[in-house]
């Protein structure tokens, strides 16, 4: 069986990156991945993309991270994007990919890992048995307010 390999996303990976979000993500213009990705790998960012890969270089999953100060946990690791895909291998991919998670988490000095699913994903995810298998377990759940999708308010 070949080896999963995580490498972090190269600038000019990121159109091909787009591709794996899509199943995920039905939504999500190319438009917007690209400046979400740019700005997790802009000089600076405290956050990144993770890919992982094949020998071919092909890609099978990623996840994007960000490094936040938390209350609870002094310094977290927020992954708000997590795909893995392989036909042959689906859990492999994904268990390079949490490896890999908890590597940047320590490096940096994270007390946690905060993985955020949208409520779409949130049952069918395919790498939800995993994440609670290696310790990944529910600890609130994240309300939104969209204020971009909200009517403005008439001033009193």
């Amino acid at each position: 069986m070949p080896t999963f390999v995580t490498r972090p996303l190269d600038a000019r990976q990121i159109d091909q990156a787009y591709a794996l979000m899509r199943p995920f993500y039905p939504d999500l213009t190319v438009e917007r991945w690209r400046d979400h990705a740019q700005a997790l790998l802009a000089p600076g960012s405290r956050g990144g993309i993770v890919t992982v890969q094949l020998d071919h270089r092909y890609m099978h999953g990623l996840f994007s991270h960000l490094l936040v100060p938390d209350l609870d946990h002094r310094l977290g690791l927020q992954v708000d994007v997590f795909v893995a895909l392989d036909l042959f291998d689906p859990e492999g991919a994904g268990d390079a990919l949490l490896a890999e998670m908890d590597r940047i988490a320590r490096r940096h000095g994270c007390d946690a890992i905060h993985i955020t699913l949208p409520d779409s994903q949130v049952k069918a995810h395919p790498s939800l048995a995993r994440f609670r298998a290696l310790g990944h377990l529910p600890e609130g759940r994240r309300l939104c307010k969209h204020l971009l999708a909200e009517p403005m308010a008439a001033p009193a």
